[in-house]
């Protein structure tokens, strides 16, 4: 039943998030991770596990952005080395994020011990929370 329910939020956040780019996004601040070139253009930073989430969930809504001239950046928290593939689905992500129309400057790829992509791995909220928010107090 637990899982029911962070689904369904999980759900619910993303398509407010979706809602807030698409007819709500008002903000032209500078992204927190890397900076921006052009300040006349909005900023979206999108946040992923690992490379391929955004070929495989979220393509459409970068398309979309890039399309209407938005600035993308792309946090990806992991190299996705389960299976000793981290640097062939690193370069996988480069070609993506060219295909993308994703500057390779805007796109930041860790490789933190503490977030180790693998089945059974538990990544500590605080260590995720360090980069996609180092505005709110912490530091790195």
């Amino acid at each position: 039943m637990a899982w029911l329910v962070v689904s369904l939020s999980l759900i619910v956040i993303w398509v407010a998030s979706l809602c807030k780019i698409f007819f709500g996004g008002t903000s032209n601040s500078k992204a927190a991770i890397i900076g921006s070139n052009t300040p006349d253009k909005k900023n979206v930073m999108f946040v992923f596990a690992h490379p391929d989430d955004e070929s495989m969930f979220f393509s459409p809504a970068i398309n979309y952005l890039t399309s209407n001239a938005y600035n993308l950046h792309i946090l990806c928290l992991s190299t996705g080395n389960a299976d000793g593939m981290g640097n062939i689905r690193k370069d996988e992500l480069h070609q993506a994020c060219a295909v993308l129309k994703i500057p390779l400057q805007q796109l930041r790829v860790l490789d933190h011990p503490n977030l180790q992509d693998g089945f059974g791995k538990v990544w500590s909220v605080v260590c995720s929370a360090i980069y996609v928010c180092p505005r709110r107090g912490f530091v790195h």
